[in-house]
């Protein structure tokens, strides 16, 4: 039997604009160019994943996601599926994702299981493909699958991020803007959001675009953190996919000294950034008045995915 592990950190996108059609509407022939642009925070948790490779007659995938089998876990299963292809083995291949963020509120899960599994992957079968190769191919299996758009090129580069341009690794523009190491992510979750709902929505995606060429125009005349902050904040309220308690939760969140607070993109949860002794302030008022939530405090990744 063959193994490998890979982690990759989780990311939180606090806005974006989607780019994976035409002028004219026509899809992208290519899935490498289609993507968003955007910008957020990759954080240091993440999902932690091992493959393991069973020499077989014909290939079969499992996945576990924290201990459980998770047959819904599709965009991993494209990833591995396009693998095996390029590999010409058969194999009986087993994924166990240990996942450390909540699922479907916009921690980037889905992208982050999918390129480590990937990795993993690649590294069990000992396969000749670079870490953009890699990355590509889990791009794809993410906009085949519409659980995501554009955050595995980030999610490699780490640190705080502006995707400039869209596309799968290699191809997307990914900038990086100052911030210090210090600095601390504060998140809480309410409830999950449907990405394939709202990529679906004619509606939404007007109004995304919209509404996210404006803050892009916005954040790249001012890079400074506060600017990003305030200028996704308004974004939130724009798109309004807030629920009431979502948007109670922002406000808390959204401490004088912290560097600002927003929606995470695209789920019913909040993130601020701010310094350590804010950030601790910050999560003691959230777990105060809203206990139930799924509520933590962590670092930045500035490493990105890699095999362990």
């Amino acid at each position: 039997m063959r193994e490998a592990r890979a982690f990759s950190p989780a990311g939180i996108t606090s806005f974006f604009e989607i780019r994976d059609r035409h002028s004219d509407g026509r899809p992208f022939e290519d899935p490498a160019r289609a993507g968003a642009r955007g910008g957020g925070f990759i954080i240091s948790r993440g999902v932690r994943t091992c493959v393991r490779l069973q020499p077989a007659r014909k290939s079969r995938i499992r996945t576990r996601i924290n201990n459980r089998w998770a047959p819904e876990a599709t965009t991993t299963v494209s990833a591995v599926s396009r693998l095996l292809d390029i590999c010409r083995e058969k194999y009986n291949v087993t994924v166990d994702h240990q996942v450390s963020v909540p699922i479907g509120a916009g921690y980037g899960a889905s992208a982050a299981g999918t390129l480590s599994a990937a990795l993993a992957f690649a590294g069990a079968a000992d396969l000749a493909l670079s870490v953009n190769q890699i990355g590509r191919v889990a791009h794809a299996a993410e906009i085949a699958n519409r659980t995501g758009l554009g955050g595995i090129g980030p999610l490699l580069t780490g640190g705080f991020v502006l995707s400039r341009k869209s596309g799968g690794p290699g191809i997307a523009v990914i900038d990086r803007i100052p911030v210090s190491p210090k600095m601390k992510v504060v998140s809480a979750c309410v409830s999950p959001l449907s990405t394939k709902a709202v990529l679906r929505s004619q509606v939404l995606r007007k109004k995304i675009n919209t509404l996210g060429g404006a803050t892009f125009r916005a954040i790249t005349r001012d890079l400074r953190p506060r600017n990003f902050m305030r200028a996704s904040r308004a974004f939130a309220y724009g798109l309004n996919l807030m629920s009431p308690q979502t948007a109670r939760l922002m406000e808390l969140m959204n401490d004088d000294e912290a560097i600002g607070a927003t929606q995470n993109m695209i789920g019913q949860a909040v993130h601020a950034l701010a310094e350590a002794h804010v950030a601790e302030s910050i999560l003691r008022a959230v777990k105060k008045r809203f206990p139930k939530l799924a509520a933590f405090s962590c670092d930045l990744d500035f490493t990105g995915a890699h095999i362990l």
